[in-house]
């Protein structure tokens, strides 16, 4: 977390911190600072009486004997470095490392730099992020080779261009480069290209112009990723054929809260073949579309090359519903872009898209029929068919002049099935919302009244008693005896 605060730091607060650090740290050596990492381990482990805890043999610590065993992998961060050393002390520690980071230290000498890179023979992998480096190589110091080295990261060191490609020089095998938040405004272009460079990453520079950032492609001729995240860049002046010849290769970009703002910078891109993967968060150019996925279709649509997107896929299905919502989106302006028609070409002139509206039916035109004894009575309404069944009866209680349990209510579909007849007519007993019942315009509702309920019928098991059968079955058995 330390380390991704202080890289968004600016340059003047990034120097304070590293002064703070001198003050507040002893100034350490790198060999210094892992005996005081790693010799303690094991006396920090918890002591249990009960338990045993076993540590690998290779496992980081102090050894039997005393020596210091290190991972290949090293992270010493924030330890107040500022040198690499006794000679030796290094290639004895750092023998099998691998990857070195010592971030955020206080390394302001590029000498012990190269102490520190000469004396780890397998070292691939190296971060100086956060170390006061802007001072240039002095012309007596020898560069040692690193052949080895494929990973190097310079950010927020103020490193000079001339002091960069000296060290790439030496270095040629290098393909990442990390020169972010270094307080660059232009490109210092060197006597040759260094075409091992495949990815850079250079966020939170000062480059406004896309010409200095030409200069880029032109220094490192086989970038394949470019990432540019909160660059002041404005709209891309440069001419279209220089912007193609300076990123031959580029696959991946990344113009995240840079400044580009019209569609027209946007669709030079077209030019790079190469480009597959873009990623353009919170660029003034998507300001005006509020609709998220709207902003997707329309970029997808002006960049026909592009598979991934802000770090999705691109499917041609989600391809083919961009570049369809990009004419529709145009079909009426009166000034329409060049890429809308090419994409006639490929879609053909669309007809709008019908505007369908999907809420639910609240009433329905029908006409209201109650068949009474000795009349009938008519009436065409709205019914409103989101209340229940119970609900509609009250409601015909004035006017049927019925309670609601003595009215029967029937639907008919006024719809013509194929033999011509009307489709179906329904009784609704059940208390459901009168929608549920598929009520629609033209529709019919008839209004019975409940007939009286019939007398029960005699049980064959209870029969009535009559007037002259006997109070009980004693009373039954003694008249038979008589």
């Amino acid at each position: 977390m330390k380390l991704t605060i202080l890289c968004f730091m600016s340059a003047g607060v990034r120097v304070a911190s590293v002064r703070r650090m001198v003050e507040e740290k002893p100034a350490l050596s790198l060999p210094q600072a892992l005996w005081q990492k790693y010799s303690t381990i094991e006396d920090d482990l918890p002591r249990l009486s009960s338990s045993k805890i076993f540590i690998a043999a290779n496992a980081p610590g102090k050894t039997a004997s005393g020596t210091l065993r290190l991972p290949p992998v090293l992270a010493v961060h924030n330890f107040g470095i500022t040198c690499g050393g006794e000679e030796g002390e290094v290639s004895r520690l750092c023998s099998q490392v691998t990857e070195l980071d010592i971030t955020q230290n206080c390394i302001s000498q590029w000498q012990e730099v190269f102490k520190i890179m000469q004396q780890i023979p397998h070292l691939t992998f190296l971060n100086l992020c956060n170390n006061p480096l802007g001072c240039d190589i002095p012309a007596e110091l020898d560069i040692p080779s690193c052949p080895q080295l494929r990973h190097l990261v310079l950010n927020s060191t103020q490193v000079p261009w001339k002091t960069v490609y000296n060290i790439l020089e030496q270095t040629p095998n290098v393909e990442e480069l990390h020169l972010s938040m270094n307080n660059y405004s232009s490109v210092d272009q060197p006597p040759r290209p260094f075409p091992n460079i495949k990815i850079l990453h250079f966020n939170g520079n000062n480059l406004q112009s896309w010409t200095e950032v030409c200069k880029l492609g032109k220094t490192f001729p086989n970038l394949v990723s470019l990432v540019m995240h909160e660059v002041p860049l404005k709209d891309i002046e440069a001419p279209m054929e220089q912007l193609q010849q300076s990123f031959l290769c580029l696959q991946k970009l990344n113009i995240s809260n840079t400044g580009v703002g019209s569609w027209e910078s946007l669709e030079k891109f077209n030019s790079l073949q190469q480009l597959k993967d873009v990623r353009m968060l919170g660029v003034p150019l998507l300001d005006d579309i509020v609709d998220e996925k709207l902003r997707r279709k329309m970029v997808i649509a002006r960049m026909p090359h592009i598979v991934r997107l802000n770090g999705s896929s691109v499917s041609e299905e989600e391809r083919e519903d961009a570049e369809r919502a990009f004419l529709r989106h145009f079909l009426d302006s009166e000034v329409k872009p060049e890429r809308y028609h090419a994409l006639v070409g490929v879609h053909g002139v669309l007809d709008p898209l019908v505007d369908i509206d999907l809420t639910p039916q609240t009433t329905a035109h029908v006409k209201v029929k109650f068949e009474g004894e000795d009349h009938e009575q008519v009436k065409v309404m709205d019914l409103n068919i989101q209340q229940t069944l119970k609900e509609f009866k009250k409601s015909l209680k004035d006017w049927v002049g019925l309670p609601p349990n003595k009215i029967r209510v029937i639907h008919v579909d006024t719809g013509i099935n194929f033999d011509g007849h009307v489709c179906y007519q329904e009784e609704l007993k059940y208390n459901k919302t009168l929608y549920a019942y598929h009520i629609k315009d033209g529709d019919e509702i008839l209004i019975w009244a409940r007939p009286p309920s019939l007398p029960s019928s005699p049980s064959k098991k209870n029969p009535p008693k009559s007037a002259s059968a006997p109070a009980d079955k004693f009373q039954a058995k003694k008249e038979l005896k008589m």
